[in-house]
This record gives C-alpha cells, structure tokens and sequence, in this order.
C-alpha cells in the first residue's frame, strides 16, 4: 500500500534533485533514489536542431559527427555552458523519470560553489524550462558532504575534496553552511587531457578523450606503492604518420597527473590557511573526505596525504555523493526545516 501511495505522489506531484555534473548527470527521485545516471551530453540535427540522442548513447558520438550532426557537451566547469542544450538535453532526462508529463515538479539542483548569480540564474531558468513549479539550489559540497554522511548542522569543521568531472570542489562545512571555499577548474576532464598531452609528448602518438579516460581508469595510479599496471593501446604515430601499438605503464599517469596533483595539493593548503585555527583542529582530527568521480583514480588518497600531512578518507559512493546528498535534503525538506538552511538563498 505504501509503495502505491508513493508511486502516486511520484506521478502527481514528482520531486527530483538533479546533480548536472560535466560529465555525468544523476536523477534522484523523491521515495526512490537515484533513478538516472547519464553522460551529460547531447547529439542533434544540426537542421532542424532535432534531438537524435543523449546521454550514453550521445558520448559515444563524441568525435565522430559529420556536418549534419552536433554532439555537445553543454555543460562546461561544472556550469551550464549552452542554456539551449542543456534545456533540451534535460527534457529528454525528465521524460525518462517523470512519466506524467503534465506534471510540474519540484525540482532541487546541485550547483558548483563558485557559481556566480549568472550561472545560478542560468540553472534555475533550464529547470524551469521542462516545467519545474518550484526550484530550490544547494551547493554540490554541501550536497556532497550530506551524501556521505556527515552531520553538517553541528559545530564542526568538515573538509571535503569533490573532484568532478569539470571542477574540483574544496570545502569546508559547519553549522548547515559553507565556512570557506577554494573550488578549482581542475578534475577528471584535465586529468584525462593531462594523459593525452603525455603520451604524444613522449610517445608521439595522438589518442582521444575516450582513450586517455579509459587509460586512468584501467592502470592509474598516482602514488605507486601498489603493482605497476599496463595498457596496449593503438593510436596515430604524429611524425611517422602511421597507426602503432606501445604499452603505457601506471607510471605514465603518474608522471601526467602531477600537475593536476600539484594544484590539488595547492587549494587544500590555501583553504586551511584561510580558516580560523579551531577549524584547522577539526580537519586535522577528523581528515579530509575524498570523493567524486575523478577521486577514484588509485593511490589518489595516499598521494594527498603524502603531500599535505592531513588524513584522508576515501567516500563509499564517490560518484553519488553530490545526488545522494541532494536527494536527502529533498527528502526531508518538508519533514525538518533545518534542511532548509542548507538551500542557497537564490532559489526560487
């Protein structure tokens, strides 16, 4: 009976929380949890701008369009870089979890720290588009921090590290807020740069996103205390101009990832010196909690920790944090009003 009620209200009155991340979109349905995990991508005619596909199906068009076909990444830095297509890409997404499509839902999402009024606005107005009747924001390492667990209400300094897709966010949450901040334009994307700018360097060959992304995820290791990995990978010799076949090592990505390390390390020092001493005593006590997609890369942990002194924690579901965390908030705000001071004040 209770799961008719709830399947009811899901079809009258739906509420999501939404984390549009740069690369990965996640859904959580009020009652349910999270019901979509999808590329943050769409493909259209470039013609008639009609919708040929998005998400998943859409990244694997990615580099491989002809004149009569655009696939986008309208997401860009963790904000929205193509109002138009992530309107569109976010109907298509709303038709997946919303089976009534009269209805107006109330919709939470989760946006980047250092999202100015513009950016926020731009947000706002693309869930308003597929037909939101109430918009509420939440910044991703409040979000973030409430996914993983944490008691964000009482009076303690908790640090998070989100490494998303487009930017890495740096945070320290106390009494339902954020304390300070460092959000940086360095994570997954640029590590994935990083390792293609490598390989052509010191191999010469040429390889894609996809590749360089398949590469740190199968053999990455940024620390190297556990065995070394290796990879055979096909790609076009830029001088010799021919296809060839090497090996890369998890040394490679090692050697690629230190400057993405590097500013990492740089934007946890900079928020620690920028906090009160008795903050500075419960991170130190508690550690640093590491999560988002781009935090799994191994050895990732023990490298920050090598490099800043600071314990690290690895979270349960890094790729979740940010839509888990929306999701309880949206679950509770009618429940306990203190979820509403986790809100960002621009939400309407």
């Amino acid at each position: 009976m209770k799961a008719l009620f709830r399947n009811l209200i899901n079809f009258f009155k739906p509420e999501i929380a939404v984390d549009l991340g740069t690369s990965t979109t996640l859904i959580y349905l009020k009652g349910e949890g999270i019901v979509l995990r999808e590329a943050s991508v769409i493909a259209i005619d470039s013609e008639t701008k009609e919708v040929i596909a998005v998400g998943n199906d859409a990244k694997r068009m990615l580099g491989k369009t002809h004149s009569g076909l655009i696939a986008k990444r309208p997401i860009k830095d963790g904000v929205i870089h193509n109002l138009e297509y992530v309107q569109m890409m976010l109907a298509e997404f709303r038709k997946r979890v919303i089976k009534n499509f009269i209805a107006n839902p109330t919709m939470l999402m989760a946006v980047p720290s250092g999202a100015n009024d513009v950016e926020r606005k731009a947000t706002i107005d693309a869930a308003k588009s597929v037909g939101a009747n109430q918009v509420y924001l939440i910044e991703e390492p409040v979000a973030s921090a409430v996914g993983i667990g944490l008691n964000v209400f009482e009076p303690k300094g908790h640090m998070i590290v989100d490494i998303g897709g487009g930017t890495s966010e740096i945070a320290i949450i106390s009494l339902a807020g954020v304390v300070a901040k460092q959000p940086i334009r360095v994570a997954g994307d640029e590590m994935n740069e990083a390792i293609a700018d490598h390989i052509r360097r010191t191999y010469n060959i040429a390889i894609d996103e996809n590749i360089a992304e398949e590469i740190k995820i199968r053999i990455g290791d940024v620390f190297g205390e556990e065995e070394e990995k290796e990879m055979l990978i096909r790609g076009w010799e830029v001088f010799s101009r021919k296809p060839t076949e090497i090996t890369i090592k998890s040394s490679d990505v090692k050697d690629a990832l230190s400057g993405v390390i590097d500013s990492l390390v740089q934007a946890i020092r900079k928020l620690l010196d920028s906090v009160p001493p008795s903050i500075v005593k419960d991170v130190l006590e508690e550690g640093i909690y590491l999560t988002g997609g781009g935090s799994t890369i191994r050895g990732l942990d023990k490298r920050l920790e090598e490099e800043t002194g600071v314990k690290f924690k690895r979270a349960d579901n890094p790729y979740e944090s940010v839509a888990k965390g929306a999701g309880i908030v949206l679950e509770n705000l009618d429940k306990d009003p203190v979820y509403k001071k986790l809100l960002v004040a621009a939400s309407r």
